[in-house]
């Protein structure tokens, strides 16, 4: 997988064989990925460190099989890589704000004291958790009062739009 700027998305290996069976496969990934204890480490694209943002693009293709523009550090500052969903024009023509309840496979974006710009996938595993690149413990899957428990906080969902489904101007330049 191609980030921009040419970078490789790198999977850690030993990721389990997807099944076809969404729910199936995304907890297997889940559970695999947090016996790795794989660290945050912003601007890592793997296989042995992520950031939140680069789980995102990992954990939407190989559970969704969606190509996601990864946001490089040179060209934006860490805020960006999270906001990107509304502001960043390539990623932004591939994500728009969900109406209602969030889905399997939603983009997730939050904010913390001490990151105030986190983003992670929506799973429908145990009633909905969010799949994220933590700064301080690295991969986890929390559902929401887990999340605000953990001072996580106006969590806001978006769901994958192809570009044609998306309005023409952005008004994102």
């Amino acid at each position: 997988m191609r980030r921009s700027g040419g970078a490789e998305l790198a999977p850690p290996p030993g990721l389990p064989p997807l099944t076809g069976e969404a729910q199936r496969d995304a907890a297997a990934l889940c559970n695999a990925l947090m016996t790795m204890r794989l660290p945050h480490r912003l601007g890592a694209a793997g296989p042995d460190a992520f950031d939140c943002w680069t789980m995102l693009c990992l954990l939407q293709h190989r559970l969704f099989a969606r190509e996601v523009k990864i946001v490089s550090l040179p060209q934006a500052p860490r805020a960006a890589m999270a906001e990107a969903f509304a502001s960043y024009r390539p990623a932004a023509e591939q994500w728009r704000a969900r109406e209602g309840s969030p889905r399997h496979g939603d983009g997730v974006l939050m904010t913390h004291k001490d990151a105030p710009h986190h983003c992670g996938v929506f799973l429908d595993l145990d009633r909905g958790v969010v799949a994220h690149m933590a700064e301080h413990g690295g991969f986890s899957v929390d559902d929401r009062q887990a999340l605000r428990l953990a001072g996580y906080t106006q969590l806001r969902f978006f769901q994958w739009a192809s570009v044609r489904d998306c309005a023409p101007d952005l008004g994102l330049e």
